[in-house]
């Protein structure tokens, strides 16, 4: 039980949602992926999957130039790390590697890029709208709009106007009775024919 006043505040990692991510965040994951990659050695291979990890981030906080670079930049230090091992792999194989490995970490950046524009240019009402009972009009801020026109500023909603049966028959009743005036009928219909 937390005592009051006390809040654990927690990343909400929805696409529309701040990056908690700074420039000091990707490079310190960075370096410790690193770091990590050199202590496990040559076998554990899976250790690339990390790579991804600080453009990943960069393109969370929309950053395209510095999730581009670390892309590109991080997947050679890992030759360099092949190099302090001393490990005879083929030089063909680690460029290969490398190039696979560049190639994935920027799929994944571009991809949490475009994800995020989309969701920025995606516009959804969503929660409670503080809206007059009487006269329909929505308070936006200390304003209160009509409904039409905040709707449409807020999302991409259009408006078409008509009305409903009671509201015909309210405001245009004397029209709509002339019209119901009985007339000759349809083309191919019995009623009001034996």
């Amino acid at each position: 039980m937390l005592p009051d006043g006390f809040r654990v505040k927690a990343w909400r990692f929805a696409l529309r949602s701040p990056s908690p991510f700074t420039p000091a965040h990707w490079l310190l994951a960075s370096v410790a992926i690193l770091i990590v990659d050199f202590f496990t050695g040559p076998y554990l291979d899976s250790i690339v999957m990390l790579y991804a990890i600080p453009p990943a981030m960069a393109a969370w906080s929309d950053a395209r130039r510095w999730s581009m670079a670390l892309a590109i930049a991080l997947p050679p230090l890992r030759m360099l790390i092949f190099r302090l091992w001393s490990w005879p792999a083929p030089a063909v194989l680690a460029v290969l590697d490398t190039t696979v490995l560049i190639l994935c970490s920027l799929a994944i950046s571009l991809l949490i890029l475009h994800l995020r524009r989309q969701a920025r240019t995606l516009r959804v009402l969503e929660g409670m709208l503080p809206i007059c009972g009487f006269c329909k009009r929505i308070r936006n801020g200390q304003i209160w709009e009509r409904l039409e026109p905040f709707i449409s500023e807020h999302s991409e909603a259009r408006f078409s106007h008509t009305f409903c049966p009671e509201c015909g028959v309210e405001h245009y009743g004397a029209y709509l009775d002339q019209a119901e005036q009985p007339g000759p009928p349809p083309p191919g219909s019995s009623v009001g024919y034996p």
